[in-house]
């Protein structure tokens, strides 16, 4: 079985490319904190597909980036 997880990293990665704080990552994407996006970051809170279909989005990458 093909155990496909997000690289945690490139989260922080594509949002620092993109020059975007945490807390206008979470006004753009819909989220109250921006305690929220650190906490995707981090592996504290996981990432929902539909959560990272918004970051994708906003970051200008493929879901794909996101996997190793």
């Amino acid at each position: 079985m093909n155990d496909t997880k997000i690289n945690l990293s490139k989260l922080r990665i594509a949002r620092e490319e993109s020059q975007l704080t945490l807390k206008e990552v979470a006004d753009e994407t819909g989220f109250k904190a921006a305690t929220t996006i650190s906490r995707f970051e981090t592996g504290a809170r996981s990432v929902k597909a539909e959560y990272l279909m918004k970051l994708s989005k906003l970051y200008k990458k493929p879901i794909e980036y996101f996997f190793d």
